[in-house]
């Protein structure tokens, strides 16, 4: 049933019904907790970093009262989506198979519905290229795909509101996909993995680009043999980054504004959240909707440091790029460049793409310490009948 749910991320089973916006598998969560209780689930401590981000959604809104804080329906959304997160994860950290089937499936699924869309738009059948989307401002605005830079190709969304959570979607399915030790891949991963890349390259989206360019260039770093050198060439690389950001950002974006406008947008909310973090109440401000532009940018400096304040805003967010750094991925600094990019493009973690992303990476961790400890066992076994022997 909740797989089912997770397969609509732009679909709302509850606003036709109730008017009230929330993504269908949020509808799932009774059944969710149900099934944990059934089955005896206790909350491993490789969750704890998200138990403390649904504390924080949980305080952060009582302690506001202090303050002029305004509040919504969005914060009893990340309060859910932090729950389900965290029982999500738990479960499917014990169905590796099942999970990784379910990645491929729901990837294909929206490769295919990708393939769809670009189809309609290029016979004239806009409005059905969204129909999988209900999203009111979507639907009120008549929003259809933007052209993409290739010509006959579209912005498409696939089963997602928008672009950037699809893109956001794809590149963590194909990396994840990759950290599968090989003797449990299937013959049609590479097919999949395959048919990712060239979806992620024709999307036009840029996420697309820069997880791209990321991605090569880690590639080759990670292609030194020696250690030593290897972790030279990131502190350096990283290091350029950053001296090259302080100095070109403002250029670039300018430069970019003029020949894609989105980035003029792009580049007035990033000004816009920097110095909205000196005029936070403390316990932030409270959320706007994102998919409306009431927020005032799609980052997750405007959305989550806004909605929660610098303190408790920041500790989410950071906690969460430490729990991948300390977790067992073997492309660690991809997994990492996935999820600041994600911050930049589409802040908002009550959006599907996150909850699949962090499980993807928990359900690694636990893969790993159940080879980690068969390896140990195996090893313990042969100790034993070679002293016996």
């Amino acid at each position: 049933m909740n797989i089912i749910l997770v397969f609509f991320p732009a679909f709302s089973l509850s606003y036709p019904f109730t008017g009230i916006y929330f993504q269908s598998r949020i509808l799932g969560l009774p059944f969710l907790i149900w099934y944990a209780l059934i089955n005896k689930k206790k909350v491993k401590k490789d969750l704890f970093v998200f138990v403390v981000a649904l504390l924080i959604c949980i305080i952060t809104p009582i302690l506001g009262l202090l303050t002029n804080r305004s509040y919504s329906l969005i914060d009893i959304g990340y309060i859910l989506s932090f729950l389900y997160l965290i029982i999500f994860a738990q479960i499917m950290g014990n169905n590796f198979n099942f999970f990784v089937n379910f990645i491929k499936g729901f990837t294909l699924a929206n490769i295919f519905y990708s393939v769809l869309q670009t189809i309609l738009m290029n016979i004239g059948l806009e409005t059905l290229a969204m129909i999988h989307s209900n999203l009111p401002v979507k639907v009120n605005s008549g929003y259809v795909l933007p052209a993409s830079i290739l010509p006959y190709t579209y912005r498409f969304s696939g089963l997602f509101n928008e672009s950037s959570p699809l893109i956001f979607y794809l590149c963590s399915s194909y990396i994840f996909l990759a950290e599968i030790s090989p003797e449990n891949r299937s013959k049609n991963t590479f097919i999949i993995q395959i048919l990712t890349l060239l979806t992620i390259l024709i999307s036009g989206s840029k996420y697309s680009y820069a997880f791209l360019i990321n991605y090569l260039i880690i590639k080759l770093i990670a292609s030194v043999k020696d250690k030593v050198f290897r972790r030279l060439l990131y502190v350096t690389v990283l290091s350029l980054s950053l001296y090259l950001f302080n100095q070109y950002f403002s250029t670039i974006l300018t430069s970019m504004s003029e020949t894609l406008p989105a980035f003029e947008d792009r580049k007035v909310n990033i000004e816009n959240s920097i110095t909205l973090l000196l005029e936070l109440e403390p316990m932030g401000n409270g959320f706007l909707p994102s998919s409306t532009g009431e927020s005032g940018g799609l980052d997750a400096i405007t959305i989550i440091v806004g909605g929660y304040g610098v303190l408790f805003g920041m500790t989410i967010l950071i906690s969460f790029l430490v729990w991948i750094l300390l977790s067992k991925v073997k492309n660690k600094p991809i997994f990492v460049v996935v999820y600041i990019l994600g911050l930049l493009s589409s802040g908002s973690f009550l959006i599907s793409q996150y909850t699949l992303f962090f499980t993807m990476v928990y359900v690694i961790n636990q893969e790993y310490k159940i080879t980690e400890f068969n390896f140990v066992q195996s090893d313990r076994k042969h100790y034993c009948i070679e002293s016996k022997t």
